[in-house]
């Protein structure tokens, strides 16, 4: 992103499109959901279409007529929101080669936090208003269970994993943040060995249950999230990168600027699960 080039006014810098996977490839909204379309603009609100019923397979005999599969197309509509960092560089740090890549570094790992910080957590949207809901707060998916010192079980991911799957879908991922498995980790048997081994618990990408482990800063304290990524259904746009010398130009300085636009839905609630880990003897 720190290869601007100007166009015609020397004041004016060309704004570029790039792919958001080839810039924010780690983004949530990218890992962990299907991406369905693609945000053109700045489009607040688009339908996504979705396979609503799974086609079904059948047996048949040589040469028979095989019936069809039954398959549903249903429209998903998903409200977007952009997300966009803006830093000013002085125009000797700009010539620069090291400094503007470190400055460009940096502010593709701002979109990131702050993509996954509304992935994750954003509050619902006032009424009337245009948003997106974090998926810690979307409608109608349900808490299984809650993990607490006192009861020093994992079972609610257990039951977590059995009721996704009771409803058709499949755990694909389970979310966390660092405080929130550093209080698992701490979770002990009565004989005094801990629940989640210490080759998990070292593991670059730990599983629990047959299921990969999520650690992301964003996610919201004492809440674990279960999901099946094919019921998440995304649109995101490209990531822009301008700038402008305009703006400070009495104090020779130069301002960079960079946008992503997405927003997503989930087509079944039920088939994601929250888990929470307060402590009920606090």
């Amino acid at each position: 992103m720190a290869d601007v080039s100007t166009q015609g006014n020397e004041g004016i810098y060309s704004e570029k499109y790039y792919a958001p996977e080839s810039i924010i490839p780690t983004a949530l909204i990218l890992t962990h959901t299907t991406v369905g379309a693609r945000v053109e603009g700045d489009t607040p609100a688009l339908n996504v279409p979705y396979v609503s019923t799974m086609p079904a397979a059948q047996i048949v005999k040589e040469g028979a007529e095989i019936p069809e599969g039954g398959a549903e197309i249903s429209t998903l509509a998903i409200r977007t929101q952009k997300v966009a960092v803006l830093n000013a560089i002085t125009n000797e740090a700009s010539i620069d080669d090291n400094m503007t890549q470190l400055l460009s570094s940096g502010m593709q790992r701002a979109l990131i936090a702050k993509a996954d910080a509304v992935f994750l957590q954003n509050p619902a949207p006032a009424e009337g208003a245009t948003g997106v809901t974090g998926l810690f707060n979307y409608p109608g998916i349900p808490v299984v269970g809650n993990i607490a010192d006192s009861n020093d079980e994992l079972d609610p991911i257990v039951d977590a994993i059995a009721a996704i799957s009771g409803n058709s879908g499949t755990p694909t991922d389970i979310i966390m943040g660092y405080g929130t498995w550093a209080k698992l980790l701490k979770l002990k048997r009565a004989d005094g060995t801990p629940h989640i081994s210490p080759d998990v618990a070292n593991a670059p990408s730990p599983v629990l249950y047959g299921v990969p482990v999520t650690l992301n800063a964003q996610a919201p304290a004492d809440k674990i999230i279960v999901t099946d990524r094919n019921e998440i259904v995304s649109a995101a746009g490209g990531v822009t990168g301008s700038g402008s010398k305009d703006r400070y130009f009495e104090r020779d300085v130069s301002v960079l600027r960079s946008t992503f636009r997405f927003g997503f839905g989930v087509v079944h609630p039920n088939r994601l699960a929250i888990i929470t880990t307060t402590d009920t003897t606090d």
